[in-house]
């Protein structure tokens, strides 16, 4: 194996090693650079362009779900467009600041109060609250399953 491939599996381990643990963006950037990295040390033979145009855009579709997720659950929950984007800025600030922990806990807590403010409805808008962290878990659950699969087509793309 070429120093090439050796760091291109470097990079794919980091990303699904990266899509586990908390606090550590990228998984899906470094993830895709160990794709990119073999497919051009192979000479773009291996993997496939297509092999490559689908991981590309599970990649793609992962980053885009970290920002129009919240959005979606938001609005799946009867939430406000509105109360999603305030909830999402509070969750990121918290995220940075104390970790993942106290970044759910505001997102639940912002959304539970904006839609108590917004429809004074307590049932709706703990239902509104549970369903945008659920989506949460569930966001992290396809980075690690996406992460992994991408790992291990190309494991399987290099060991061929």
């Amino acid at each position: 194996m070429s120093t090439l491939t050796l760091l291109a599996l470097a990079l794919l381990v980091a990303g699904a090693v990266t899509s586990i643990l908390p606090q550590t963006p990228g998984e899906m950037p470094l993830s895709l650079a160990g794709v990119y990295l073999y497919w051009w040390e192979t000479g773009f033979t291996a993997p496939s362009t297509s092999v490559v145009v689908v991981l590309t855009l599970l990649g793609l579709f992962v980053i885009a779900s970290q920002f129009i997720g919240p959005v979606i659950a938001a609005k799946v929950s009867g939430a406000s467009t509105t109360v999603a984007t305030v909830a999402g800025v509070v969750s990121t600030v918290l995220f940075v600041l104390w970790g993942p922990t106290v970044s759910l806990a505001g997102l639940f807590v912002t959304v539970f109060a904006f839609e108590y403010r917004r429809r004074g409805d307590l049932l709706g808008s703990l239902v509104s609250s549970v369903v945008v962290v659920l989506q949460s878990f569930g966001q992290k659950v396809v980075k690690v399953l996406v992460s992994l699969v991408i790992l291990g087509v190309m494991v399987v793309v290099i060991l061929l």
